[in-house]
This record gives C-alpha cells, structure tokens and sequence, in this order.
C-alpha cells in the first residue's frame, strides 16, 4: 500500500507545513500502516487527485481536497452561515475537530489557541457544546461531506462566532499527539480507510481555560 500526504509547499492559515508533516504525520501512519510506502507531496497549486488502486490520499491542503470542489463549498459556508442568523468574523480561538464516519458524525474536544500555541482540551458548558455541535452537523449536511476529520474554526463572545471549516486536520490537530487516543490525525487516516472510529479518549487532566 502507497500513502500520499498532499501537503502545501507554503502553507497558509492553519495548514500544516511540510515540515511539520514529515517530523510529526509520517512517524503516527507508519505505526499505523508499518509496511506503506509513504510520499509526502507539497503542492503550490490546485490539483485535481485522480485515485489510483492501492494508493491512499490523506489531503492536508487546500490544494488537494479529497472531492474536486469540496475546498470550494467549505469557502462559500461563511455568507451561508450568516443567513441562518449565526454571527460570522475572523481570528477565531478555537477549533472543533469532527470526525465524519461510515456510521455518523464523531465530536472531539475544543482544542484553543493560547499565546499562540494550540492546546487540548479547552472546557465548554454543555449549552455552549449543544450550540457547537448542532452548527458542525448542519455544516457537514450542507456539505454533504464524505469521510474524514474536519475542523470547525470559531470564536466566543457570549455566542459562537464562525470562522471556517476546514476539510482536514488543521496545524491544531498537532496539539491531539500524546493527549487523545487516537490523536486527530490518526483518526483521519481512520476513517479515510474506513475502519471503525467510535471514540477519542482524553486522559482526566486540568483544561487549559474555559470557553469565553
């Protein structure tokens, strides 16, 4: 089995660069997978990937998402999440991981951006977790997205404050490696090759801060 890790070769926003996925992917789907072949590939433009048998693509970039036109539609949620009443802006805090299976959406812990460092868990009250969770399932609906881990950028002021949806694991999943079980790049190799994803798991520990 080939994996391709399509990359950017100058990341922008909350990519991964190429770097980062060389120290820090490869090692987590080699455990995964000990006998692929993996390529990492950085792209400085849009590209159409044609799947080809006995090659997996694990999409890390804008320029490589796993439909033709699903970076697109992810685009266009901003101007249609401000019809449905939900305030809409820039700089967001926060990212909510989700984890689109063969059997339903999975939800993880808000991951926050603190002095500049992505950080696990970040403590939300449930009413503030309904609100999320109803938001990341109409986005996902809207998208009609196929599998994998998406990335729900936001912020908080007394009501949530959408940014974007990201596609694919952004630079916050780093913040899972060590913390989750499994991190959220593993679970989107997971669930890119379709194999059952029932939980994340985050060991009892302090949160970093609460949502405000």
């Amino acid at each position: 089995m080939k994996i391709r890790i399509w990359c950017a070769a100058q990341p922008t926003g909350a990519e991964l660069s190429a770097d980062q996925v060389v120290t820090q992917v490869v090692p987590l789907l080699q455990q995964c997978q000990g006998s692929a072949e993996i390529a990492v590939c950085p792209l400085d433009a849009a590209i159409k990937v044609i799947p080809q048998p006995g090659v997996l693509d694990y999409s890390l970039t804008q320029w490589a998402p796993l439909t033709p036109d699903l970076w697109q539609q992810s685009l266009s949620l901003s101007s249609l999440v401000g019809q449905w009443g939900i305030r809409t802006g820039t700089g967001g805090l926060y990212q909510l991981p989700l984890a689109q299976t063969a059997k339903g959406t999975l939800f993880g812990e808000i991951i926050g951006c603190i002095e500049g460092a992505w950080q696990l868990p970040i403590h939300a009250s449930d009413r503030q977790r309904q609100t999320l969770y109803a938001l990341g399932r109409r986005l996902l609906d809207q998208l009609q997205a196929p599998v994998g881990c998406y990335f729900l950028q936001f912020d908080w002021q007394g009501e949530v404050i959408f940014e974007r949806l990201w596609p694919f694991p952004t630079v916050a999943a780093l913040a899972s490696i060590g913390v989750q079980t499994p991190d959220w790049l593993t679970a989107h190799y997971q669930c890119l090759r379709r194999m059952p994803l029932r939980d994340v798991r985050i060991p009892a520990c302090d949160t970093v801060r609460r949502l405000e």
